[in-house]
């Protein structure tokens, strides 16, 4: 390997007591040199002249072949050369999730607190959606909120039961969760206001369906249902940032606002067909039982908009199969930022290697959600032979009828899973994107 190139340095101690021989070198097209100690395995890979993403991708490609040949406990990451802090950072990142945080900086110490930060807060929100949905509830996520905002003065929590969702008229959040008793409907939110600041609070908004069966649409196994303990991605996504943002003290007011439930199937169920009024007062028709998150985000994007009367909406959900078949395994549709956000969003990506891509506002998929029974349907659908396209989009425009402040949405169901198992850094479940992205992007 030339000495002229930037190079990492990534030292693997492996789960035995010693490494003998000389070790496969499965680095795909990455120029490496590999050397052997007693019980340390030494790679330095020079980087490509690609993008970041591209890297993240050819690096975990090539350290996953040894952690698999050479059963790797521990790795450390450096760097040779001029390799850029955002670099270092995104590939330690991706080795910290793939060891289960068994991973640290070569001599860092300008980058040490930002590594475990972002680490930290990856663990949070990945945990969150990997834990068994029979333990991340509706009442687990409402209890977890409660227990921060109790540990901080600049936090107060506010969690909606059913009876206070009956009394607020949230009826389309009480029709997804009414047929689970184990993880019944609720509206969980928290305000986090800083000393000296009064300006209208960032909303994050999430999707918290800890388990998604399809309803009496009930899912079948080629659509995922195995997988749908993911369904609540959103509200990790939107929670982890919340409380990251809030740790590492945020000058400007937050809102996390997180409609959580189980769509399960019971008698009590929401039925195909079914006429239900939002709680802003759009009459909505439940076509489909199996897209429930549009429906509890805005309830939820409804009453906290009027309760605390946000600058700006940021919604996060799982909400759309179609994102991963029209986008890939990797990539986050982002719908509606302006031109101010969007940029900050792009430049983060690129900093993070993550994949962001941009759709504008357009009337027809508007009409897509219209409907002649009520005032919107569930299933917005393009007319005549586009009718089974941009599905994504459609649904997107769905939750932005309901809108009052600047909205955009991030579609992550593409994005938040290793549907594809080999995400950088990823073994089975979440992957933990695009949280790298959105603190870069709100925090620069």
């Amino acid at each position: 390997m030339s000495g002229t190139k930037p190079a990492l340095h990534i030292t693997l101690q492996p789960n035995g007591s010693s490494v003998t021989g000389t070790p496969v070198q499965t680095l795909g097209g990455l120029e490496a040199r590999v050397a052997v100690s007693t019980d340390r395995m030494h790679v330095a890979a020079a980087l490509p002249n690609t993008p970041l993403a591209d890297i993240r991708w050819s690096v975990d490609k090539a350290l996953r072949g040894l952690r698999q040949s050479f059963g790797v406990d521990t790795v450390v990451v450096g760097r040779e050369g001029d390799v850029d802090d955002d670099t270092l950072l995104a590939v330690a990142l991706d080795q910290h999730n793939a060891s289960d945080g068994k991973t640290g900086l070569d001599n860092e110490p300008t980058l040490d607190a930002t590594f475990a930060r972002l680490a930290s807060a990856e663990d949070l929100y990945r945990r969150w959606v990997n834990e068994d949905p029979a333990i991340r509830t509706s009442i687990a996520i409402a209890h977890d909120v409660e227990a921060f905002a109790d540990s901080r003065p600049d936090v107060t929590a506010t969690v909606l039961n059913e009876a206070d969702l009956v009394l607020e008229g949230l009826r389309l959040l009480l029709a997804v969760g009414g047929g689970s008793t184990a993880s019944p409907p609720r509206l969980v939110m928290a305000h986090y206001q800083p000393n000296g600041s009064t300006e209208a609070p960032l909303m994050l908004l999430g999707k918290g369906i800890t388990f998604d069966s399809g309803g009496i649409n009930v899912k079948p196994y080629e659509s995922f249902v195995s997988m749908m303990k993911n369904d609540m991605g959103g509200a990790a996504l939107a929670w982890a940032l919340f409380h990251s943002l809030v740790e590492g003290g945020y000058p400007k007011p937050l809102v996390v606002v997180l409609p959580t439930c189980e769509n399960s199937v019971d008698a009590n169920s929401m039925r195909p067909g079914a006429l239900v009024k939002s709680h802003e007062g759009t009459l909505v028709r439940i076509d489909h039982t199996d897209a429930e998150g549009r429906l509890v985000l805005v309830d939820g994007l409804s009453y906290a908009t009027e309760k605390y009367q946000p600058q700006k909406v940021i919604c996060f959900a799982t909400l759309t199969t179609a994102a991963l078949i029209a986008y890939g395994p990797y990539a986050t549709p982002v719908h509606f930022a302006d031109g101010a956000l969007q940029q900050a969003l792009s430049d983060a990506s690129e900093a993070t290697g993550e994949d962001l891509h941009f759709f504008p506002e357009r009337s027809w998929h508007y009409e897509a959600n219209k409907d002649q029974e009520a005032d919107l349907k569930n299933t917005g659908r393009l007319p005549g032979h586009a009718a089974r396209g941009a599905g994504s989009r459609n649904a997107a425009h769905f939750l932005k009828h309901f809108a009052k402040p600047e909205f955009v949405h991030l579609d992550i169901f593409a994005s938040t899973w290793n549907w594809a198992g080999d995400a950088p850094g990823s073994g089975y479940g979440a992957t933990g994107a695009p949280l790298r992205t959105l603190l870069r992007a709100l925090e620069d």
